[in-house]
């Protein structure tokens, strides 16, 4: 390669910039050679940095650093003294990483896919290789470290052996970096199954593996039979070793980790343990070390526990090969007779926590107490003591197990087995009194808790109950809604928790709400309500002021039991009929009103008063929309059928109920909340079977939304309805406001084809869904109704379509009309399809040039809708028509853009003498436009006068006794022209003036000129043309002819005088009105 001196010196500036060009690009090929993993064999000529092999152990000064900038490398030269694994690690690295090559440029493979893991090189042979250090991020530079530990059993530095029995102290080390390598020996036996256990003590991070001499993973990532990751069947001859690493230290290096290995086959110095009687906990020895051998003598569930004195809870246990035979969870299913092992210390390895194991048998009668009915009192007097309870119940027995709902002594949890320990009942179903004994006789309620330290011990109280046979508990009686109705008073205290009532079999209906009250003492009670053969009908979780329905069991008797605390307390507990005969009990009937009528007002008690209202249809197909609302917002309701059937949750949301001739609405403020002195009570026929209420608007089309609608709503017209043509899909967002500028609002409902209200309140406001199945089809009921606590409202309610297209039409563009129009003008376009949207716009298009006409309105059943174009400086010709609406463009035909028409305004005129030779002049007029010229045609009889051209004509001997008409035809450029024809005047209208003017001589010329043509004045329009007209001739007293009985009019004039005829006018019109294309006037002599 030439030395750069001998190239030649630049001798202006370009050549010296190309150079300096050149000199870049030579720069980022090399960088490009770097990121791309470029050998060093292929890379230019690197001073790499010699890097010592660290040992196990803190690698001391065998690390190397390098500050690595941006998308380039560091190199480092290691020397192997032998093949084998070699582990690269790299310290606090974002973007780094590191690749190993060998002398030949070979890139060596240091990834582990079983393990994902990197840094694992195998090297292939003894020799040089280089480590790169490469910094992948675009930013900022590593500052990196880096070791590279051969993991052969040559390796210097690894701890001496360790056993694996459980008795052996954990010995705790030191990491002193993530760099830092470390090994530890173990004296493990081919085909032995071990546990590895590592971690740091405080928070961070390790990672450990087991592997013989060769530094490799020997156990497998994931078992074929699912065991503990943790576990390892060791292959192979060993010896055995643990390689580990500190990889996070949450308190920072140096870290405390410790890595231990313990046999799970040969389980050594284990403690003894034995399966105990159930009650009080004898002999507990608390040590330290996590490991208990026992032995059971048969197969079953079975609890293993560890205790420290203050807590209890399941154990992880191996079987005799080390395999697990329960997770840590109850029950522990031993599957077979034998000795079994049992780990404490889980994942963590620094276990000094001093604890005892606790196994028991659930199939044992050892410790077992035999009790009947009744209250039953024990106490758990140590942590982790289970006591059984003997229970005198057959075969198909029902059970209650009561225990306080809390308060003094130990809040206890109990479960029933039978003989084969199989579960029977938990506390919650023995607690409702719903416990059926299936299994096999006798039958054991372990009681036990959850609880720890204190709370663990002392005393507890439990009520047995046999729930499916007689009992004397008082009677219930049957209550009502009004305020001196039945009730049963019950009391807590002096040992007493809980009571039973019971209910004859003919004393109760199909559907009844029970309803708890505590008068007194303020503590929370619950119960639960049984039929004869013990099962559950109702219950109701402790409360002070609570109520729920039940469905009771026609013909049966039933129980009720109540649970509270041994606490002095008082409560009230009734049952209402909720059923169509319940106003008997006290239910008030009223007949639901049409849409539009009035709402009902009724008074309101204390919070937790139940009142109840009776709505009564015509039919069981009508459907009925009920809500309540109070000035406090506070009101809630609840719906029951005919059958006492619940149609509408608790809640202050409106519904729709259907099905039924009568619906039962329970109206309650909660007792927590402030009660408004009354409330009024929607109750409205929106439909029958029939189809929705006549009071509905029938809105065609909901394809993008409906309304604004307005109105205002008050006590007296409480809803408006609209039935909308949905689609079962759509979604709608909702907007109402006040138009007053009232804060409180009206409220919707949409009803959907099963009656359920589909609006609902979110972040984005009020959305509304026709909550359909699919996208056919399926019309609902838009309902507005008043505010909740206001009694009227001026309301704008609109739904705006949240999908591309609401209903069931799709867009289509049937026709766009008119198809022509006149330049200039305005053309209002009417296109016609279906789902046609505001958005729709008309563009006519022709060589480059658009004109758009986008909507000016849309009907209502969005199939039409109209828009305008504007013509004005458009030329005649044809134009593309295409209409884009929603996604798409639908090319719809042409256009035809006429001319416009010039057309008359103001009549034209002719005016002047009437005479042979005298000049008349014919006057254009107005027109639509202004016209850029005229031309002039007269003719007579018809006939074009030749060279009568002008606008003036001088009458010549040859048109006396002729019909004389002119033409007036304007012209402008790009524009049709028009025109308007037109008589002159007549001879013996003058001649008429003259003769009345004239004496004597003046007469006999006069006579005479007759001959020659008549003089007169003219001035003749196209509207109004007046004709003499002769009836005779006569002589006056001198013997000259006179015209007499002259008139003027608007019909032919007759011939006078047999040779003497002179022009004369007359008039038609032809064509249409003024304004129309081709109309035009003629004026003519008759």
């Amino acid at each position: 390669m030439p030395d750069v001196d001998s190239c030649p010196r630049a001798r202006r500036g370009r050549p010296a910039a190309a150079a300096a060009v050149l000199a870049v690009l030579l720069s980022l090929f090399a960088s490009l050679l770097t990121l791309t993993g470029a050998s060093p064999a292929v890379a230019a000529d690197a001073e790499c940095a010699p890097l010592t092999l660290a040992s196990f152990g803190d690698p001391g000064a065998a690390v190397g650093t390098a500050a690595v900038p941006p998308q380039d490398s560091a190199c480092f030269t290691v020397t192997a003294p032998a093949a084998g694994l070699y582990l690269v690690s790299l310290k606090d690295s974002a973007n780094a990483y590191t690749q190993m090559y060998a002398e030949d440029g070979t890139e060596l493979d240091c990834y582990d896919e079983r393990f994902l893991e990197s840094g694992r090189c195998q090297v292939p042979a003894p020799g040089s290789y280089t480590l790169k250090v490469v910094n992948s991020g675009w930013a900022d530079p590593e500052n990196t470290s880096v070791t590279v530990v051969p993991l052969a059993a040559a390796t210097q530095g690894c701890f001496e052996s360790a056993g694996t029995a459980w008795d052996q102290p954990t010995v705790s080390r030191t990491s002193a970096s993530s760099l830092e390598v470390d090994c530890q020996a173990f004296e493990g036996k081919p085909g032995e199954r071990v546990r590895l256990t590592s971690g740091t003590k405080v928070y961070g991070g390790t990672v450990a593996w087991i592997t013989d001499a060769s530094g490799t993973r020997i156990c497998p990532r994931v078992t074929e039979d699912n065991e503990d990751t943790r576990s390892c069947v060791l292959p192979g001859e060993g010896p055995y070793r643990v390689i580990s690493q500190v990889t996070d230290a949450g308190s920072g290096y140096p870290a405390e980790y410790a890595v231990k290995v313990r046999s799970l086959s040969d389980p050594q110095g284990c403690r003894s343990a034995s399966v105990r009687p159930f009650g009080t906990l004898e002999d507990l020895d608390f040590q330290a070390n996590p490991c208990f051998a026992f032995t059971v003598d048969k197969a079953g569930p079975h609890l293993v526990h560890n205790t420290d004195g203050q807590s209890a809870s399941p154990v992880l246990v191996y079987d005799a090969a080390g395999k697990i035979a329960c997770r840590a969870s109850d029950p522990c299913r031993l599957p077979a007779a034998g000795t079994y092992t049992a780990a404490l210390d889980d994942t963590y390895p620094f276990h000094d926590f001093k604890d005892d194991l606790i196994v028991l048998d659930r199939t044992y009668d050892t410790g077992c107490v035999a009790i009947g009915t009744g209250l039953y009192q024990g106490e758990l007097s140590t942590v982790g003591q289970y006591d059984c309870l003997k229970l005198d119940a057959p075969q198909g027995a029902r059970i209650a197990a009561l225990t306080p709902t809390a308060g003094s002594g130990v809040d206890v949890d109990v479960e029933v087995f039978d003989a084969d320990g199989t579960a029977q009942c938990n506390a919650t179903e023995l607690a409702a009194g719903d416990c059926a004994l299936t299994g096999t006789a006798p039958y054991r309620a372990l009681v036990h808790t959850e609880d720890t330290g204190d709370d663990a011990t002392g005393p507890y109280t439990i009520a047995f109950h046999r729930t499916d046979e007689a009992n004397d508990c008082p009677v219930l009686p049957a209550g009502s809604f009004a305020a001196d109705g039945a009730k049963a008073t019950l009391t807590t205290g002096d040992g007493v928790f809980s009571q039973c009532l019971s209910i004859p079999a003919d004393a109760h209906t199909g559907a009844e709400v029970f309803q708890l009250i505590a008068t007194s003492g303020g503590v929370p009670a619950r119960f639960s309500v049984l039929d004869a053969t013990g099962k559950k009908i109702c219950d109701r979780t402790a409360t002070t002021n609570g109520w729920t329905a039940c469905g009771l069991t026609p013909g049966r008797a039933h129980t009720v039991l109540v649970t509270g605390r041994n606490q002095a307390a008082t409560y009230t507990l009734t049952r209402r009929d909720v059923t169509a005969t319940a106003s008997s009990a006290g239910c008030a009937r009223t007949t639901a009103a049409k849409v539009g009528g009035p709402s009902l007002s009724a008074p309101y008690g204390e919070p937790g008063t139940l009142t109840c209202h009776q709505v009564t249809t015509d039919a069981a197909g009508d459907v009925v929309h009920v809500n309540v609302r109070d000035a406090l917002g506070t009101a809630n309701l609840a719906v029951f059928d005919g059958d006492g059937g619940a149609e509408c949750s608790f809640s202050n949301r409106s519904c729709a109920v259907t099905g039924s001739t009568t619906h039962q609405v329970l109206v309650q403020t909660p007792a927590t909340l402030k009660a408004a002195p009354d409330y009024h009570l929607d109750a409205l026929r929106i439909a029958t079977a029939n189809g929705p209420a006549p009071e509905c608007t029938k809105v065609p089309s909901v394809s993008y939304g409906y309304g604004p609608v307005t109105g205002t709503l008050d006590e007296q017209h409480s809803a408006v309805c609209a039935v909308l043509p949905t689609a079962g899909f759509d979604r709608f967002g909702l907007e109402i406001t006040d138009t007053t500028g009232a804060a409180t609002t009206a409220v919707a409902a949409l009803y959907n084809s099963g009656w359920t209200n589909g609006c609902s309140l979110s972040t984005s406001g009020t959305q509304c869904s026709a909550g359909g199945s699919s996208s056919a089809a399926s019309p609902s009921l838009f309902l507005l109704s008043l505010p909740e606590k206001a009694s009227s409202t001026s309301y704008s309610a609109k739904l705006t379509c949240s999908s591309t297209l609401c209903g069931p039409d799709k867009v289509s563009v049937t026709a766009v009309s008119p198809s022509t129009g006149v330049a200039g003008s305005k053309v209002k376009l009417t296109v016609t399809g279906t789902a046609l949207g505001p958005d729709t716009e008309v563009r006519l298009t022709q060589s480059g040039r658009t004109l758009t006409a986008t909507t000016d309105s849309v009907a209502a059943d969005n199939r039409s809708v109209t828009a305008t174009v504007d013509l004005t400086g458009t030329a005649a010709g044809t134009w593309n028509v295409s209409v884009f609406t929603r996604c798409c463009e639908y090319p719809r035909g042409t256009f035809t853009v006429t001319q416009p028409q010039l057309t008359n305004t103001a009549a034209p005129k002719v005016t002047g003498m009437a005479k042979v030779g005298a000049k008349v002049t014919a006057a254009p007029g107005s027109w639509s436009a202004a016209p850029s010229s005229y031309t002039y045609e007269w003719k007579a009889d018809g006939q074009a006068i030749s060279g009568a051209t002008a606008s003036t004509y001088t009458i010549p001997a040859p048109v006396l006794g002729k019909k004389l008409t002119v033409t007036v035809t304007v012209l402008r450029s790009g524009w049709q022209s028009g025109s308007e024809t037109l008589g002159g005047g007549d001879r013996r209208e003058g001649r008429r003036a003259q003769v009345d003017q004239a004496t004597g001589d003046q007469r006999d010329r006069e006579d005479r000129k007759d001959a020659e043509g008549v003089q007169g004045d003219v001035e003749h329009q196209s509207d109004v043309v007046c004709v003499p007209v002769v009836r005779e001739w006569q002589g006056d007293q001198r013997g000259n002819q006179v015209l007499a009985g002259a008139e003027v009019g608007t019909a032919e004039q007759e011939d006078h005088r047999e040779g003497d005829r002179a022009p004369h006018w007359s008039q038609r019109r032809f064509g249409g009105k003024q304004g129309d294309e081709g109309g035009r006037e003629v004026s003519r002599r008759g």
